[in-house]
């Protein structure tokens, strides 16, 4: 693995590589609030096969902070990184990634390979629909954990028992479904994250997606169990088949926002996302 520096219009963003240089490549978008550290043990997993690039949006990880947070900056976050692989790119996105990857897959752009959407929260820019999530409330409390525990100058163990302890929605607590090595890298990445991305309601931050162009790319959707907490609701399957009538979408039911972090569908990802890599 080798971390290098993305420039997008003079903005610094952190950037990881491994796997071979002559293989195919694949770039893994992480989530709000997360870094792209949370993808760390996919990327070593498949480096045997793939090149595997991951990407601190701005504002999170290791990358610079910047002015504005709208969900067009972050497409041009990942576009700069897909110009620098500079060939076609399987891109896979999760929750907030998820939407830039859907994005990216409503473009003709030729670095865009194919995109596997995780539970997307590609929506939230409808003020109604991202009411109807349990995101309201998740970032009310989210924003007010990392206001306390700044203002407390908090050290990383503080920060990662805050994680560990959070209730689960499938019973428990976070550190009963995930590695600790995941809860230390969602506490990392809360730690370092721009405050100033919560700076206007996420429904704005949203807002100026068009769910209503179709994707021009190969696309697959990865939905989760609304009644634990997923983005991506029930009935929005209606209203992005409206759009997109042959989209293949795979629900995961049981599961929370976070499949590829929780030990009780590991297995089935993996499964997924090695299909996904192989047939698109």
């Amino acid at each position: 693995m080798n971390d290098i520096t993305i420039k997008n219009a003079g903005l610094a963003l952190a950037a990881s590589v491994y796997g071979q240089p002559d293989a195919l490549p694949v770039l893994l978008l992480h989530g709000i609030s997360n870094s792209r550290d949370v993808w760390y043990d996919w990327a070593v997993e498949l480096s045997d096969r793939y090149r595997v690039y991951t990407l601190d949006f701005r504002g999170h990880g290791h990358s610079a902070h910047a002015e504005r947070y709208a969900i067009a900056d972050y497409v041009t976050d990942a576009q700069a990184i897909l110009a620098a692989i500079g060939t076609p790119t399987r891109v896979v996105g999760h929750s907030l990634g998820g939407v830039v990857a859907g994005a990216l897959a409503q473009s003709d752009s030729a670095l865009v390979h194919s995109v596997l959407m995780v539970d997307p929260a590609w929506y939230f820019g409808i003020p109604e629909e991202f009411a109807r999530t349990v995101y309201p409330q998740r970032f009310a409390l989210l924003v007010a954990l990392i206001t306390q525990l700044r203002e407390a100058q908090a050290p990383l163990t503080t920060w990662a028992a805050a994680v560990a302890n959070t209730p689960h929605p499938l019973g428990g607590v976070f550190a009963d479904h995930m590695a600790f090595r995941q809860i230390l890298s969602h506490a990392s990445a809360l730690q370092r994250q721009d405050l100033d991305c919560w700076r206007v309601p996420p429904q704005q931050t949203f807002s100026l997606l068009d769910t209503t162009r179709p994707f021009r790319r190969p696309t697959r959707l990865i939905r989760c169990d609304s009644t634990l907490g997923a983005a991506f609701l029930d009935d929005h399957v209606d209203r992005i088949r409206a759009v997109n009538p042959t989209l293949d979408i795979v629900h995961y039911v049981g599961s929370d926002h976070f499949p590829q972090r929780t030990f009780a569908f590991a297995d089935r990802f993996r499964s997924d996302l090695l299909e996904f890599l192989r047939t698109m």
